[in-house]
C-alpha cells in the first residue's frame, strides 16, 4: 500500500516524459533516483512501523464482510457499493483540506524574485510546503517551471519537484485511517528531508 500511494505520483511514467522535454532529462534522472529511495527505501521501513493492533475496526469489519458475502451478487456491484460508502467519508472531507490549503497558498508560497529564488530560508520552506500542499498528477512541473522563470533557484525546485507529488495533507489525512499517525509521521519526515538533499543536489550539479 504505501510503495503504490507514494510511487504511483513520484514515478509516473507519463510525468517523467512531460518533465524531461519541459525542464529537461537531468531534472528526471533526480526524481528518478528519490522516487526509488522514496518507494524501495522509505516504504519498506514504514511497514516495520506497523503493528497487528494499528488495523482500524472499520477496515477489519470491511474485510471480514467481503469474504462473508460469499458470492452474493456481481463483483462490480460489490465495487461500487464499496466504492459509494468510501466517497460519501472521503471526498467531503478531501473538498474541505483542498479550500483550505487553497485559501493559505499565498502564504505557503512567496513571491518569487531573484533577491529571494536562492534563499536558504526559503529552501527549508518549499521542503516543508511541499510536502504538505496538494497538486494534479505532474502539476508540480509548471508550478517550478513558472517559478524558475521568476527567480527560483535549482535548490528550490529541486525540493519542490520531489516534495509536491508524493504526500499532501489530504493524502495524509484519508490514509490516516488505515495507518498510525507514525508512519505518516516518519513518510512525511522522510520526504521532507530527501526534498532537501534533492535541493542540494541540484544546486551542486547547476541543473
Amino acid at each position: 500500500m504505501l510503495a503504490y500511494w507514494i510511487g504511483n505520483p513520484i514515478l509516473n511514467p507519463a510525468t517523467m516524459v512531460f518533465m524531461g522535454f519541459v525542464l529537461g532529462w537531468r531534472w528526471v534522472a533526480l526524481r528518478i533516483v528519490v522516487g526509488v529511495v522514496l518507494v524501495f527505501g522509505v516504504a519498506y521501513a514504514a511497514q516495520h512501523l506497523v503493528r497487528p493492533g494499528d488495523l482500524p475496526e472499520a477496515a477489519v469489519q470491511a474485510h471480514a464482510a467481503a469474504f462473508a458475502s460469499g458470492d452474493d451478487g456481481s463483483l462490480f456491484g460489490r465495487w461500487i457499493t464499496a466504492l459509494w460508502r468510501l466517497a460519501i467519508g472521503l471526498v467531503p472531507e478531501y473538498l474541505v483540506v483542498v479550500v483550505v490549503l487553497g485559501a493559505v497558498r499565498a502564504w505557503l508560497f512567496p513571491a518569487m524574485s531573484p533577491a529571494v529564488g536562492h534563499s536558504l530560508w526559503l529552501v527549508l520552506a518549499l521542503a516543508l510546503t511541499g510536502t504538505l500542499f496538494v497538486v494534479p498528477t505532474a502539476g508540480e512541473i509548471p508550478i517550478v517551471q513558472t517559478l524558475m522563470h521568476f527567480g527560483l533557484g535549482s535548490a528550490g525546485a529541486g525540493v519542490l519537484l520531489t516534495t509536491l507529488p508524493p504526500v499532501s495533507l489530504p493524502s495524509l489525512v484519508m490514509v490516516g485511517r488505515a495507518l498510525p499517525a507514525r508512519v505518516l509521521f516518519f513518510v512525511s519526515g522522510s520526504v521532507v528531508v530527501l526534498g532537501l538533499l534533492s535541493g542540494l543536489a541540484a544546486a551542486a550539479l547547476h541543473l
